[in-house]
């Protein structure tokens, strides 16, 4: 279920966005690599919920970084946010992490029910 109100992640100062956070305050080099894959996957799945015009650069290395925003119904962050976190350490804050760990365990844990798709053959 989509909340009425998203919660934005991932944007960060640049040239023309002031008043964001930088991305380099929350890198962090003593990361677990396996949940930093983790949570870089996690970034990647989202849905799309918009899409813009034109490309967004890294404010680290200068790569375009896309022009999605995705979401999984609570977050909405943008396409290089997984960029950020797999190739520089960038970490989310820790409510972030731990979403995402929930939302990967309660769909680990999930059971497949197929009797819906089974009724639907006539």
């Amino acid at each position: 279920m989509v909340r009425s109100t998203l919660i934005l992640i991932g944007y960060w100062a640049g040239e023309r966005a002031e008043g964001w956070p930088s991305p380099e305050d929350f890198i962090d080099v003593g990361w677990d690599v396996d949940e930093r894959d983790v949570v870089g996957n996690y970034l990647r799945r989202g849905f799309v919920a918009r899409a813009y015009m034109g490309l967004s650069p890294c404010r680290i290395c200068g790569r375009h970084n896309g022009s999605l925003e995705l979401s999984d119904g609570t977050y909405i962050w943008p396409e290089g946010l997984a960029h950020y976190v797999a190739d520089h350490g960038v970490r989310p804050p820790e409510p972030f992490v731990s979403h995402a760990w929930a939302m990967i365990d309660a769909f680990e844990a999930a059971r497949r029910d197929e009797s819906w798709w089974r009724s639907q053959y006539h």
